[in-house]
């Protein structure tokens, strides 16, 4: 067989099939409206069936260790507010304190203002 011969072979077969395609495209548009409506249906379905599995095995177990691991943070949270109020009432207490020690008694260096004691030096 020559190759001019081969090549007229191909561009034959090559109409056929667009021939053979192009003749059912008509058929095609039905079915593939049908394919995806049918592919949707069948994805909801599985999302569907996945979300009740996930919320009757899944999310019983992990939302009461949530749930714990939570409070224990809060409670953890909680108590570093009180220590930081207490210790910043604390410190301000005691410069207020000092700086009125400072002003009843003058002289005294009784104060534990660091200002003071920076500028006596």
């Amino acid at each position: 067989m020559n190759e001019q011969g081969f090549v007229k072979y191909i561009v034959i077969i090559a109409v056929i099939l667009a021939v053979a395609f192009f003749s059912q495209i008509g058929n095609l548009k039905g079915n593939q409206q049908t394919f995806v409506s049918d592919a949707t249906n069948q994805a909801e379905s599985y999302v569907s069936a996945g979300s009740d599995w996930f919320g009757a095995n899944i999310y019983p177990k992990v939302s009461g260790e949530v749930q714990k691991r939570g409070d224990i943070i809060q409670a953890g949270v909680s108590e570093q507010k009180e220590k930081i109020s207490e210790t910043v009432s604390e410190k301000i207490s005691n410069y207020f304190s000092g700086v009125a020690e400072s002003i009843l008694h003058p002289g005294n260096n009784n104060c534990d203002c660091s200002c003071q004691n920076s500028s006596n030096q």
